[in-house]
């Protein structure tokens, strides 16, 4: 109770401080010049200062209301619209908008009715969402399909129609519709989140950031379009960036469980274990299997693999598929002495074309252990490290072209794995990976190791060269590499750059 008056008073506060030295009128401005601009929570401040004075106010309620929808608070929207109704100030959309406040509140059947009643596209989405919300997949596909055939804007109706479909598995669907969407509304909030969203999907990860971030310049309360920065920045490598969008969030919504799972990512990254497991414990039943296999590989990690174990058990059980539950598990099932379930568990990824080297060292670990050692070469025969090998420099180009680099960064992790500091150009593209990823100390021993192997590679001597010169660790010796390069390769326009900058000092 005395949390509640507190709020309650701080609340008073605000409004009483925010009333200070504007009239009604020009506060009126300010929330319709906030509303225009997305600034909902600005908005909605001036708006209620209004109606604190003049609780009447028509105007104020029906922006009121429409400001409550656009931040998701059903509830609110729901009381605005009965006290518009009350006043017989009704607005022309009024059936949509209590529609769309019954979706926010979950009470999908009378979502469903109103959605209906509307016979048009904005309805047919909210009947769509709504037949989601009760379960019935079949009727939602239904409804979206009839939507796209009905008058009126269709670009929220194809921006959720197209993320059904991701949902659903159907990838090109997804993006076809989400170009329709962003077409329709190339501004709109749900049409570039859904494209955004399709194309991480799909990894193309610097499409979707660059979705999100213009999501977030125009929309600059969105939840999702911050979310979706941090995440793809997660799934680049590039946590520094990452880290004060996160820090950002935090401020914004503490306890929201996706923001504390980000803030257990930051904590992985700096392998505190404890942290992680100390954010994650609050929230470890809930259904989210990045979360689930975060959490697990902290207790891992913290030696507590019996507390793990029965949570992968049931992982593994709903999706076998799931490569990181079943290494987790085998790990666990090692770490209590049960080898012979770890053999079980691990010998699908091991025989696999996809399996890490470090699935097949807990293969071998979990094969001698439990007596069975002569499986260990049925399983290389099976699937000779040659095929892996070429698989993962397939991916790490791939994502080094796409300037995906964590994907890259641990697509030649595991090439070293397999191949050892054999092969400098690998260890090339990981220093060049690790330096943007913004970890330059661990490029420069990578790129030095790269140019051991191959001295006279000008790539290889711009990579150690420009790292020498643009991290300040080493710039004579930096430069002489970068002209060595350059006169090994004239033509190479990068190499070029990098001597002319480094040469302006």
């Amino acid at each position: 109770m005395k949390k509640l008056i507190r709020s309650a008073s701080v609340l008073a506060l605000a409004l009483s401080l925010a009333a200070c030295g504007l009239s009604p009128e020009e506060r009126m401005d300010r929330a319709e010049q906030a509303f225009a601009e997305n600034r909902f929570s600005e908005a909605r401040l001036d708006l209620a200062t209004i109606l604190q004075e003049n609780a009447d106010d028509a105007v104020a309620l029906d922006l009121l209301a429409r400001t409550q929808l656009q931040l998701g608070d059903g509830e609110g929207a729901g009381s605005s619209l009965s006290r518009l109704a009350e006043l017989g100030a009704l607005p022309a959309d009024l059936a949509e908008m209590l529609a769309e406040a019954d979706l926010l509140r979950g009470k999908f059947k009378e979502a469903l009715d109103a959605g209906n009643a509307l016979e048009n596209a904005a309805g047919a989405r909210i009947a769509a969402l709504a037949h989601v919300g009760l379960g019935d997949a079949t009727a939602a596909q239904s409804a979206f399909e009839s939507g796209t055939r009905m008058a009126g804007g269709k670009s929220r109706l194809l921006a959720d129609y197209a993320i059904f479909m991701l949902n659903a598995g159907d990838s090109d669907a997804a993006e076809r519709l989400g170009q329709q969407a962003r077409e329709a509304a190339p501004d709109g909030l749900d049409s570039l989140t859904a494209s955004a969203r399709i194309a991480q999907s799909r990894g193309e990860l610097g499409n979707a950031l660059t979705l999100y971030e213009q999501a977030a310049r125009i929309w600059p309360e969105s939840r999702v379009a911050l979310l979706g920065q941090i995440g793809v920045l997660g799934d680049l490598g590039r946590i520094e960036e990452a880290r004060p969008l996160i820090e950002q969030v935090v401020r914004r919504t503490p306890s929201d469980p996706d923001v504390i799972y980000l803030q257990a990512r930051l904590a992985a990254e700096a392998a505190d274990w404890r942290q992680v497991r100390e954010l994650l414990q609050p929230i470890e039943g809930r259904e989210d299997i990045r979360q689930q296999l975060l959490y697990v590989r902290a207790l891992i990690e913290l030696d507590l693999p019996e507390q793990a174990q029965p949570r992968l058990i049931t992982m593994v059980r709903r999706t076998p598929g799931n490569a990181e539950a079943r290494r987790l598990l085998a790990r666990a099932q090692l770490a209590t002495g049960d080898a012979g379930a770890a053999f079980a568990t691990i010998q699908p990824l091991a025989d696999s074309a996809s399996g890490t080297s470090q699935d097949l060292a807990i293969f071998t670990t979990a094969a001698r252990q439990s007596g069975l050692a002569d499986e260990i070469e049925t399983a290389l025969k099976q699937s000779p490290p040659s095929e892996r090998v070429g698989l993962l420099l397939a991916e790490g180009d791939n994502a080094l072209n796409d300037e995906n680099w964590r994907g890259a960064i641990d697509a030649y992790e595991e090439l070293r794995g397999w191949t050892g500091d054999s092969n400098a150009m690998v260890l090339n593209n990981l220093a060049f990976a690790h330096s943007r990823s913004g970890n330059p100390q661990e490029a420069i021993h990578l790129a030095e190791l790269a140019l051991g192997k191959a001295p006279d590679h000008p790539s290889i001597m711009d990579t150690l060269g420009w790292l020498l010169v643009s991290t300040g660790k080493d710039r004579s010796r930096g430069l002489l590499l970068l002209e060595q390069a350059a006169q090994a390769a004239p033509e190479n326009a990068v190499i070029a750059r990098h001597l002319a900058e480094a040469r302006r000092g």
